[in-house]
């Protein structure tokens, strides 16, 4: 009997089309509403970006706190950025953030990035990366919760971490000056610039992020149990 491979993709991706594509190349796709990561195949967790997501992701901080929870929950976690870069070079990203942003997510994060110019080439990317994993090791994607933060330090770099444009190593930089996490979300603009690493305006971004207000979006989307068993999920 020829066993199919089998992708788990979360419930978000659903509309992206590229789901669509990996059925055509053959693929079990498994819906289910992930807590990190987009696409999950045997020995690897992917997030996916279209390239103007990726840009806004960067200036707000969002996809540094997506690498290090990928990095967390995932011994190996790839980024996929689709669309050509030359699009937003010298236009609506100056290349120094770019680079500055690839780097740090490689370097600092442990992400595996990837340039795909559309779609199909991510079903095809993922399609590769399963039918890879499955010809050395012959298992199904494993779907892991975040892990519980229990030790103190952890917890403070998490927090602080998350902040827009802030990674694990400038975050306890960032702690050994302020040292407690309320010093750090009490931090004015000046202050924070202080700190090698942050600088005027990512210092403006971090204060404009703590002091926004909150605005609740209208609806939320439906949570599914990761360990629900829903045929209908499976499209054969």
């Amino acid at each position: 009997m020829v066993v199919r491979l089998r992708v788990i993709v979360d419930e978000r991706e659903r509309q992206s089309g590229v789901p669509d594509l990996l059925r055509s190349l053959g693929v079990l796709v498994d819906y289910r509403m992930l807590e990190v990561g987009d696409y999950l195949v045997p020995g690897y967790a992917v997030e996916r970006k279209e390239m103007r997501d990726f840009v806004r992701s960067v200036y707000s901080g969002r996809i540094f706190d997506q690498a290090y929870r990928l990095g967390e929950t995932y011994e190996r976690p790839i980024l996929m950025v689709e669309g050509d870069p030359a699009s937003i070079l010298g236009g609506t990203m100056k290349p120094e953030a770019y680079w500055g942003a690839l780097t740090s997510l490689t370097y600092e994060y442990g992400l595996t990035v990837f340039f795909t110019p559309n779609k199909r080439e991510t079903a095809n990317l993922i399609y590769t990366l399963a039918r890879r994993e499955r010809a050395t090791r012959r298992k199904a994607p494993i779907i892991r919760r975040k892990p519980k933060m229990i030790d103190l330090t952890k917890m403070q770099i998490f927090q602080v971490s998350s902040l827009p444009g802030i990674g694990p190593k400038l975050a306890e930089r960032i702690l050994r000056r302020f040292g407690t996490v309320r010093g750090v979300f009490n931090a004015s603009i000046p202050e924070l610039s202080t700190v090698k690493g942050v600088g005027r305006a990512k210092a403006e971004r971090i204060v404009r992020f703590l002091t926004a207000p909150y605005s609740p979006a209208a609806a939320k989307p439906r949570q599914l149990r990761l360990d629900e068993h829903d045929p209908k999920s499976l499209n054969e």
